[in-house]
């Protein structure tokens, strides 16, 4: 009898096979180990910068240098903004 593989699913109307995102991990460890929800779509405020009041999805500008280094900022952006992680003065998810 062969080996049968694991199969994936997305939702939505018509079921699509996609293998799980391999930056997914990565992704939920910066946001650990920065306290930062990367990819969730937020409303945050930013202090040192010409935006204090920024709606958007977070993402990475750019991937930290490993090993992974809270002291080091982050280059983010969020509604098209780019800010520095040390910016965030706060931050909110939206549903």
């Amino acid at each position: 009898m062969e080996k049968q593989d694991e199969f994936l699913f997305a939702g939505g109307p018509e079921p699509e096979m996609q293998p799980p995102d391999p930056r997914a991990g990565f992704y939920r460890e910066v946001a650990g180990t920065w306290g930062l929800p990367v990819g969730q779509k937020i409303h945050l405020l930013l202090r040192r910068h010409d935006l204090s009041d920024v709606v958007g999805i977070l993402e990475m500008e750019r991937a930290p240098d490993l090993p992974l280094n809270p002291k080091e900022p982050l280059r983010l952006s969020a509604g098209g903004v780019a800010f520095l992680s040390t910016q965030v003065q706060s931050w909110n998810i939206i549903g």
